[in-house]
């Protein structure tokens, strides 16, 4: 994912004002350690509310920021999907809340209680990517919400409407020793991630990712990085259709290409590789071109120096001999809507196929064997998503056990990053923990062990000081055939259970 570290001069006032936050919000913590789950509902019940109440600023912004987003989009991508967000974790936090309980060895431990309960980490820091401003900002809250944590937001200083409404709604919405927004630019965010954070997030580049991560192990402060990557989609020889590449070409549209999730590069049957890049330029052509380019159902480029950097992708890919496609019309000056592109076939080595490109272009590339695809996957970075497309179930098997991925989605892109009961998150070079549900809730959680003593076991056999029972336990049981071991468990069976049922 592209860096939302921009060079800029933060005001040090900013940075005295997450200081002060911060010891606020761990004070606040401190006296209210375990909240009730009415409490927790209650907090996260907010959001809707204020997405609702913020709607049409949050779309004004998104089209600040973008140079242009698509407002079905923005309502899509960044308000509608924290409402079921929100819903999934109302519903289940109660549950979540309850003790699991973990086997224990009877014969040893009696009728101990062994279990397992999530206990809220303390403070929470966000560092929000540019492209998905409020949807990465607040989708990860509400998961620390549930869990009973506190947290600071901090917002890519690239999206600086879209950061400016996030701090005005929540400021309106939490108390600031509860959910806090802070913006900034570059010195911010370096400062942010030295805090002794009680666990950190971050969602971008991984180049930052490494600082991020460097940064927050000077303090042991555990990190939850989503990093993106090159995401590889896999046609199969029965799936080039129409809703094949609709699905794929309109995917790619979501944000102009600018998301983590989406399909980075296209493999496609040798034998159906002119067919399909046929077709998914007809569909670009069809429904993103025109005026903007597709600008009532994509967004613009986030700045003119992306803007360089994708053209110069673009420029590259041509020189080296590939086959580019623009599938759009000329850009308006000063405009940031840049067409879709089709490159077919790349070279390996340039920087297209070695970078993740986050923008519109799509590469595609033609394979005979499947281990060819395979073998072509494993020997980059995991991604953060796998796609297939195909009826084949033997076809699907093949490429999910033998490659890895954050995430797969079969007949569909990035649709697993949005199902609140996924956990989504990254693995090796695209990111590690996860958000979403359950498995974000335990995310923020610290998972405390708790043993509670009670009747029977061998306690008194294993304490010091040692003497010839324990020289028993060890020799005779302990590393005594099972049928001995089973012996002992017989004899020491009626001892434990009047202990336990008995017991004065």
């Amino acid at each position: 994912m592209e860096t939302i570290l921009e060079t800029s001069n933060t005001d040090q006032i900013v940075i005295a004002e997450l200081g002060r936050i911060f010891r606020i919000q761990k004070e606040a913590f401190l006296k209210d350690p375990y909240p009730s789950a009415k409490l927790r509902i209650e907090r996260m019940q907010k959001v809707p509310k204020m997405l609702r109440k913020y709607r049409s600023q949050i779309l004004a912004a998104l089209d600040k920021d973008f140079g242009g987003h698509s407002e079905q989009a923005g309502d899509l991508l960044e308000i509608l999907g924290m409402f079921e967000r929100t819903e999934y974790n109302c519903k289940n936090v109660k549950k979540w809340m309850k003790p699991i309980p973990k086997a224990g060895n009877f014969v040893t431990l009696g009728n101990a209680q062994v279990y397992l309960k999530s206990h809220p980490k303390g403070v929470i820091g966000n560092m929000v990517s540019w492209n998905f401003p409020f949807d990465i900002a607040i989708g990860p809250m509400l998961d620390a919400l549930a869990a009973g944590n506190r947290v600071i937001l901090k917002p890519s200083d690239l999206a600086p409407a879209c950061g400016a409404v996030l701090k005005k709604m929540i400021s309106e919405t939490f108390p600031e020793d509860l959910v806090f927004v802070v913006t900034g630019g570059l010195d911010l965010a370096k400062h942010f991630a030295t805090l002794s954070w009680d666990h950190l997030i971050y969602t971008g580049s991984g180049s930052v990712g490494k600082l991020i991560m460097k940064a927050a192990a000077a303090n042991l402060v555990p990190v939850t990085l989503e990093l993106g990557g090159k995401s590889p989609v896999i046609v199969g020889d029965d799936a080039i259709t129409d809703a094949t590449i609709a699905s794929i070409a309109g995917i790619k549209s979501v944000k102009r290409g600018q998301m983590c999730v989406t399909g980075d590069y296209c493999f496609v049957p040798n034998a159906h590789l002119d067919d399909f890049v046929r077709k998914i330029t007809r569909h670009f052509k069809t429904h993103f071109s025109g005026d903007t380019n597709g600008g009532a159902h994509a967004c613009g480029i986030i700045s003119e120096r992306h803007l360089k950097r994708l053209h110069n992708l673009v420029d590259e890919a041509a020189t080296s001999g590939a086959q580019v496609i623009n599938s759009g019309t000329n850009m308006k000056q000063s405009g940031r809507h840049m067409p879709f592109h089709i490159v077919v076939n790349p070279a390996e080595d340039i920087a297209l196929m070695k970078e993740e490109i986050f923008g519109p272009i799509l590469p595609v590339l033609s394979y005979d064997s499947i281990d060819d695809v395979i073998e072509y996957i494993n020997k980059g970075d995991k991604p953060l998503g796998l796609y297939i497309y195909t009826k084949n179930k033997t076809l699907i098997n093949t490429i999910t056990e033998n490659t890895h991925s954050g995430g797969v989605a079969v007949n569909v892109i990035a649709l697993q990053a949005g199902v609140p009961s996924l956990p989504f998150g990254g693995v090796g070079a695209s990111g590690m923990g996860v958000h979403h549900g359950e498995e974000g809730f335990r995310e923020f959680s610290n998972q405390r062990g708790y043993f509670i003593k009670k009747e029977g076991g061998t306690y008194d056999m294993m304490m010091p000081p040692y003497g010839k029972r324990t020289d028993y336990l060890i020799n005779k049981v302990a590393y005594a055939p099972i049928t001995k071991q089973a012996l002992f468990a017989l004899k020491k069976l009626p001892k434990d259970l009047w202990a336990i049922f008995f017991k004065k």
